[in-house]
This record gives structure tokens, C-alpha cells and sequence, in this order.
């Protein structure tokens, strides 16, 4: 504080020294350099508000990452037994037919909790004679969509059930014996 000097400020037409005001809010201890509780409060809710509104997003966020990956795995699945069948002699593929055989993210039999549903069809003969064609179909259990849902699965009662829907992924392949003269 500089003794001595005065400074005017104008408030409601009235004229206050400036040393005075200041001199009586330093000696009442009082410092506006802090927040008070009430300004805490109302930044805090406004956190709070802000972040709120945010939730519905990220879970909606979360929900398109969990379908995007499960999408790829249900592919990696229907690939990996496309190469199974190339491995197969051309005689047995017939032995690779299935019907919803429940597998795990790798492609391996979980039964029942294989959170993927995998279908392979063997067709002699089609499209045309000497060639087989071999179509596997990789359906995604719905409670993936949910998210935390994914650690609980298989959920087998409640009105969340797991199910498997129309979703899917699909690759289809043509073989053919070659004949060796």
C-alpha cells in the first residue's frame, strides 16, 4: 500500500477513497484471491452437467468400437476355417459341413458360452460339375452391443438374453480337383 497517495473511485455518484476501502478489506482478513464454497459448488455442477450430457455419446461410441471389432473377429473366424479347407484333401471336405457350432474369438469350439455362432456349407458340384464350393457364416451374438455385457456372457435369462440375429459375416470359396495326366 502506498502511503500517502490516494486514489478515487467513483461508485454510485459517491466518492470513496481508495486507501480506505482497501485499508478496512485487509484488515478484516478478508482475501479475493481464493474461490469460495459456493463458486466450487456451481463449477462442480456445471462438471457435472457437462459431463452427463457426454455419457450417452461415449456409450454410443463404445457400443460401434465393440461391433466394428466383433466384426472383424466374426471375419478372421470364417477365414481362418476357409484356410482349414484348403488344408483338407478335396475328397473330405465334405467333412467340414456344420450347423451353428458355437466358437470362441479364435475360431475354437466353446460350448455354450462361444460368443460367435459358425456355419459352414459344403455344396458338390455347384456352381458348376468338378467344383466344389464351400460358403462359412459367422453370426454375432447380440449381447456384444452392450458392451460390459461381453465379460457376462452367455446371459441366459432375463429379457437381455443372449441371442444370435441375422448379423453376420460370410465368405465363400470354390475348389476343384485337378485331374494329373
Amino acid at each position: 500500500m502506498m502511503l500517502g497517495l490516494y486514489r478515487e473511485l467513483f461508485y454510485q455518484d459517491k466518492r470513496i477513497l481508495y486507501d480506505e476501502i482497501y485499508g478496512s478489506i485487509m484488515k478484516s482478513g478478508y482475501d479475493r484471491n481464493g474461490m469460495t464454497i459456493i463458486e466450487m459448488l456451481v463449477a462442480s455442477m456445471i462438471l457435472a452437467l457437462v459431463m452427463a450430457s457426454a455419457l450417452p455419446l461415449v456409450n454410443q461410441l463404445m457400443a460401434r468400437i465393440h461391433m466394428s471389432r466383433d466384426h472383424y473377429v466374426a471375419a478372421t473366424i470364417c477365414q481362418a476355417r476357409i484356410e482349414r479347407a484348403k488344408s483338407v484333401p478335396y475328397s473330405d471336405l465334405l467333412m467340414l459341413n456344420e450347423r451353428g457350432s458355437l466358437v470362441d474369438d479364435y475360431g475354437n469350439a466353446a460350448v455354450p458360452d462361444g460368443r460367435f455362432s459358425r456355419t459352414t456349407t459344403v455344396s458338390v458340384d455347384a456352381p458348376a460339375a468338378g467344383m466344389t464350393q464351400v460358403v462359412v457364416s459367422t453370426s454375432i451374438c447380440i449381447c456384444t452391443r452392450w458392451g460390459w455385457r461381453r465379460f457376462l456372457h452367455p446371459v441366459r435369462t432375463g429379457s437381455k438374453i443372449c441371442r444370435f440375429t441375422e448379423e453376420h459375416e460370410e465368405m465363400t470359396y470354390l475348389f476343384t480337383e485337378y485331374n494329373k495326366r
